[in-house]
Formats: C-alpha cells, sequence, structure tokens
C-alpha cells in the first residue's frame, strides 16, 4: 500500500508542476497578476508531493518491502539501516527521484525567498507588479522542468513498480556502495547540478522580459548560482575522496567520463559567477551571463545522460538503458536548442558597447571566461572523441590521462596568472604605474618563496612544482593584498557585508592555491612499492618500516573479511631512534549475497601525506600481494575543497544579509513616510 502512496505523490506532484507551467503561463501571456501568483503555491505543492513520495520510498526500503522491484534489486534484509535510507538513491531510478526531489525543493527555495506580496488596494506598485512577473516566469520555466523530469520518471525510471513473484531476499546493494560514501556525495552531486537550475530559468525570464536589462535579474541569480557551485563543489570533492579510499588505487582523479561530466558544468559555473559579477555591477557581459547559464546547465544534462545512457562506459555510471538514454537526450535537446534559438531571438537587446580599458578588471574577467571555456571545451572534446570516432566506423581509440594533462595543466596555470590579476585591478581602467605598484611585490614573493620550496623537495628544480608553487602563492598573496586594499580604501576595519564578500572571496581562492599544491605534490612524489607479504615478513619504504603481523578473520553484517595487521614504524636512521605509529589493517572482503569481492585499503594519515596500503589478491594460503603507497600531501585536495566550499558559502551568507538589510531598510522608509503623512495630516 505504502508504494502505492508514494507512486500517487509523484503523480500528484507532476500534476503540480504541469498546473504550475501553465497556469501562470496564461497569466502572463494575459498579464493577469491573479494567474500569475499561482505559480507559488502549486511550486509548494510540488515539492510537497515529491517529498512524500522520496520520503515513502525510504520507508519502503527501511521495512524491506521487496514486493518492489527497484528494493528487491538494491536493498537486503541484512544490509545495515543507514545504507538501506542511501540506497534510496544507490540506483537508477531512486536517483533519478532524488534528482527531481532536489529540482522541486531549489522551485520551492526560490519561490519562499521572493514571496510576493497581496495588494493592499486596487492599485499595486507598478515596480512590484513587475518584479512578481520576472519571478513568476522563472517559477514557470522551473515548473516546466519539473514536469518534463516527473513524466521521464514515471515512464522510464519509476522505482514504485511491483516485483511478482515476490522474492523472500534482495540482491543487496552493490558493495562498491556500501561507504559512507553513498550518504553525502551523491546528494551533494545532484544538489549542485540541479541548482543551475535556477541560474538558467533566470536567464531564460529575462531574455523573454520586455525591458528586463533594467531589472536586477543578475543579482538575484547571483547567490543561487553561488550555492549551486558550493554543493556541485561538495559532490566533486567528496567523489574524489570517495574513490581514493574505497576503490583501492590510491588515486584521486581518473579523468574518468562521469568525472570529466561533473567538472565540465563547475568550470563554466565558476566562469558564470565571475560573470554575474560583472553584469551585477558593471551592466557588462551580460550575453557571456546569459549564455553560460544555458551551457552550465545543459552541461548538468549532459552529465546526466553520460551517467545513465550507456553510451560511456564508467565505474560511475548507474544504468546502460539505450531507451532512458534517448528520452534524456530528447529532454537536453530541447533545452539547450529552445534556449539557444529564443537566445538569438531575444539576446540582441543585451549586447551594448561597455568602454574599459586593456588593465582593468572587466578585461581580466573576460580573459579568465575565455579560459574557462576553452578548458571545458578540451574536456568536451576529450570525452566525447572515441565515441565519435567509433560512430563513423574509424575504429576504437582512447584518450586517456596524458591528454588532459597535456592540455587542461597548462591552461590552469594560465588561469591561475588571471585568478590572481583580477583582484588588483580597478574597474574600467587602471594605469599601468599603479598597475605595476600593486603587482610587483606579490609576484617577486612568489618567484622566490616558490624556487626556494621546489627546491626543498628535491635537487634541483622540477618546472612544473616551481610553477605550481608560484601559482599557488600569487594567488594567495593578491587576494589577501586585495582585501588589505579594499579595507585601507575605507579607512577603517568593518565587518559588514562588504568585508563578508572580500573575505569569502579570498578564502575560497587560497582553497584553489591549497588544492593546487596538494595535486601537484602528490602527483609528482608518490612513493610505492609492490611486494608479497604474509605473516612475519617486512619491507622497508622510504623511512617506514612495514612489519606483517597477522591476518584476522573477520565477520560483518553482509560480508566476510581477511584482514592484515601490519604495524608501521618510522626509521629515522638510528637503530634505537624507531618511532611506531601503529597498525594499519588493509582488508579483502566477500560479500556473499553479490558474491563479490572488493579490496577496502588501510589508510594512516599526517598532515603532510597518507601512508595507503592495499591487500591483493591472495597468492597461497598465508601470502598476498600487497601494495604500499606514501601519498605526500593529499589531504590539502580536500582541505583546499572545503575552503573553497567555505569561501562560496559565506559569499552566499553575505547576500542573505543584504537581502534582510534591504528589507528592513524599506521597512524603517515606509515607516518615515508613514510617519511624516501623519505630520502633515495633523
Amino acid at each position: 500500500m505504502i508504494p502505492e502512496v508514494g507512486h500517487y505523490a509523484l503523480i500528484l506532484g507532476c500534476v503540480f508542476a504541469v498546473l504550475g507551467g501553465t497556469i501562470p503561463l496564461y497569466g502572463l501571456i494575459k498579464k493577469d497578476p491573479y494567474l500569475i501568483r499561482y505559480a507559488w503555491p502549486l511550486s509548494y505543492g510540488a515539492f510537497f508531493a515529491i517529498s512524500s513520495s522520496i520520503v515513502l520510498l525510504g520507508y519502503s526500503f527501511a521495512v524491506d518491502d521487496f514486493s518492489v522491484a527497484y528494493i528487491a534489486h538494491h536493498s537486503n534484509s541484512q544490509l545495515p539501516q543507514v545504507f538501506k535510507i542511501a540506497a534510496v538513491w544507490g540506483g537508477h531510478e531512486g536517483s533519478f527521484l532524488f534528482w527531481l526531489f532536489s529540482l522541486a525543493g531549489w522551485s520551492a527555495a526560490v519561490a519562499f525567498v521572493y514571496q510576493y506580496k497581496a495588494p493592499s488596494g486596487v492599485n499595486q506598485p507598478e515596480k512590484q507588479v513587475q518584479h512578481e512577473a520576472f519571478i513568476g516566469r522563472v517559477l514557470v520555466v522551473l515548473s516546466l522542468l519539473i514536469a518534463a523530469f516527473s513524466l521521464f520518471t514515471l515512464f522510464t525510471s519509476n522505482p514504485f513498480l511491483r516485483l511478482l513473484p515476490i522474492p523472500m531476499e534482495g540482491r543487496d546493494l552493490n558493495p562498491m556502495l556500501q561507504d559512507v560514501g553513498l550518504i553525502f556525495h551523491p546528494p551533494m552531486l545532484y544538489l549542485g547540478y540541479v541548482g543551475f537550475a535556477v541560474s538558467f530559468a533566470f536567464a531564460i525570464a529575462a531574455l523573454t522580459t520586455s525591458g528586463s536589462s533594467e531589472l536586477p535579474w543578475a543579482g538575484w541569480s547571483r547567490p543561487w548560482a553561488l550555492a549551486a557551485w558550493v554543493f556541485l563543489t561538495g559532490g566533486i570533492s567528496l567523489g574524489s575522496w570517495w574513490a581514493y579510499y574505497e576503490l583501492g588505487w590510491g588515486g584521486w582523479w581518473f579523468w574518468d567520463p562521469v568525472e570529466n561530466a561533473s567538472l565540465m558544468p563547475w568550470l563554466t559555473g565558476t566562469a558564470l559567477l565571475h560573470s554575474l559579477i560583472m553584469t551585477e555591477k558593471r551592466n557588462a557581459l551580460t550575453s557571456w551571463t546569459l549564455l553560460l547559464s544555458i551551457f552550465t546547465f545543459s552541461l548538468s544534462l549532459l552529465g546526466t545522460f553520460i551517467v545513465r545512457s550507456g553510451v560511456l562506459t564508467s565505474v560511475h555510471a548507474f544504468a546502460v538503458d539505450p531507451t532512458r538514454g534517448v528520452a534524456l537526450l530528447s529532454i537536453l535537446g530541447v533545452v539547450l536548442l529552445s534556449s539557444l534559438a529564443l537566445f538569438a531571438l531575444r539576446g540582441g537587446q543585451y549586447i551594448k558597447p561597455v568602454r574599459f580599458g586593456f588593465l582593468s578588471r572587466e578585461a581580466a574577467f573576460l580573459a579568465g571566461n575565455s579560459l574557462f571555456a576553452v578548458a571545458t571545451l578540451t574536456i568536451l572534446l576529450g570525452t566525447f572523441y572515441p565515441m565519435i570516432f567509433q560512430a563513423f566506423g574509424l575504429g576504437n581509440i582512447s584518450v586517456g590521462a596524458p591528454y588532459f594533462n597535456s592540455l587542461f595543466v597548462p591552461l590552469s596555470f594560465v588561469i591561475f596568472a588571471f585568478m590572481g590579476l583580477a583582484p588588483l585591478i580597478k574597474w574600467k581602467n587602471a594605469t599601468s604605474d599603479n598597475f605595476i605598484m600593486r603587482v610587483i611585490a606579490p609576484f617577486s614573493a612568489s618567484v622566490v618563496i616558490g624556487v626556494a620550496l621546489s627546491v626543498m623537495f628535491e635537487r634541483g628544480i622540477n618546472l612544473v612544482v616551481c610553477v605550481a608553487f608560484i601559482m599557488a602563492l600569487w594567488v594567495t598573496l593578491t587576494s589577501l593584498q586585495a582585501l588589505y586594499f579594499d579595507q585601507k580604501s575605507r579607512k577603517n576595519w568593518r565587518f559588514d557585508s562588504q568585508f563578508c564578500r572580500q573575505f569569502a572571496m579570498v578564502t575560497a581562492h587560497i582553497g584553489v592555491a591549497v588544492a593546487l599544491v596538494g595535486a601537484t605534490l602528490v602527483s609528482y612524489y608518490v612513493e610505492e612499492t609492490n611486494n608479497r607479504m604474509g605473516p612475519g615478513s617486512q619491507l622497508v619504504l622510504g623511512d617506514y618500516q612495514f612489519d606483517y603481523q597477522e591476518t584476522e578473520l573477520l565477520i560483518g553484517p553482509n560480508y566476510t573479511a581477511e584482514q592484515a595487521n601490519i604495524a608501521v614504524t618510522r626509521i629515522n636512521g638510528v637503530e634505537n631512534d624507531a618511532e611506531n605509529i601503529g597498525f594499519i589493517k588493509p582488508q579483502r572482503r566477500h560479500y556473499t549475497v553479490r558474491t563479490m569481492n572488493m579490496s577496502e585499503p588501510g589508510i594512516h594519515w599526517f598532515w603532510k601525506g597518507d601512508i595507503y596500503i592495499t591487500l591483493g589478491d591472495k597468492i597461497n594460503k598465508t601470502d598476498y600481494a600487497v601494495r604500499i603507497q606514501y601519498k605526500p600531501y593529499v589531504r590539502w585536495l580536500w582541505i583546499g575543497s572545503l575552503l573553497m566550499m567555505l569561501g562560496g558559502a559565506m559569499a552566499v551568507l553575505a547576500r542573505i544579509r543584504i537581502m534582510v538589510m534591504t528589507k528592513k531598510q524599506q521597512r524603517q522608509c515606509q515607516e518615515a513616510k508613514l510617519t511624516s503623512t501623519i505630520i502633515m495630516w495633523k
């Protein structure tokens, strides 16, 4: 009974979305504000109905209702309860329901933030009517997207379908997904993917509104793009961390098609954030902003298509059903082609001449956005080129890490150079003397300290490592200097919204620098050894000695495991000066229901590196193939990601504070006007 109620709730959510996309649209055509206002309650209705649907699916997982096909294929009575709930998005059908839930949640959030005010009289202020109509357009676009993906879910990916005969036991969740990463990584990634639908909706609303150049739509869109960017950054970094400690290969990025699919909207989304700043503050790069809004959401849909269509092979892929792939590709085609056609018809109103000098922040932003676009195109070409090559009957070809590293890494360094320049340059134009005075100190310090740090890590200088250090220092020092100059120009330090926004930028840029250092050092200075080990054997790698003590047999809730207990000692060159680090315990697990073997690496981490041990295949009764790696500064990757997320979150909070203050000031103005009216009456 519960699955049927969840199914009906999903249908009800689809109905709300269809009504939310048609009734207010008719009101916009007829210029009827009362019909437009239906967008708000219908958005809430769609969200609550779809939320009820996913909650009921989670309840069905919790009570082991194997009469539901999706639950029977992705759960088991022995599965820990927390993974039963997380299994809601552990397969194609449930994950797409969560995708739909996220979209409805973003739509309801927009409706909640921009609530309409009921008219106190017959005549409303013209500006309020105009703003309500614009937000109504945004909600209509979001409702139409919810309706399209609701229909896709109901007809091709329904998670509530019954299974007859009812099995006594489920097939169990994929062992690779039975990890804490499943609880956090997919939800954050989906919230990031789907969050860019709000920026897309604002762009479409701007293109369909006459005179929208007078509306502050870029300022309205910016916090939503920031929030989506924060979630997508978190989703990508969590996926990298999950792959690092779960898959057993010790890497953090493989240039896998699905990894690339998440990176591409992140790159264009980063460009969109900077373009929105230009449009909001300088009324420039508006066409860039509109196009980036369209392409970022389209790339999010492309990532969804890659994961679920089977067109590209990946360890991260959910499904290989070509029927679903065709349906998703059709939705992507309609969204992309219709929005680009709309831009071709209406985008001309935003093409206005804007004057700025070569040494200006506008020029730096434009160059940075262009480089982000080129980097995205490079990844897109490398990801899909093998498929295109095969489609034309030219044979099979693989594009791997050498292609991406040789093109993407140099582009990244150029982007970092402009990332450091932009905060130092003034808007419109800067004199060459002023520019040189601001740049010379951080540039000199970056070069000197960067070369010194590079020499510390090896005898001689590795060019890539040296450039990475210089760029990381350049981005950090220029951001701090920009914060200093900003506060100095205000003559005193004030912790207001402007300071919060500036500090958020500094935090995010420092996060990029920290991640850059971590990625470079772990790529160039990793140490590893592969050897046969068993109880009583010993191995040395660098400054560490590894003693295999024993093999322990374990029984988990739905698996059995062989665990190696390996003692680790740091050798300091003196026989009696060894430091006992502790035990590292890698495992080989056997999942009985799925009949799959999984390797669970053992990791001991320090602030400056990880010791990473993988227990491989069994060679004889006692010995295993053991792989030991030392990964220097690998944790800096995720520390940098956390700093980027923190910076983005601070910027969102600063925007919320501005909105709250603005409403407070509006109330004060209204009270002041009312007081003056009473005085005049007296």
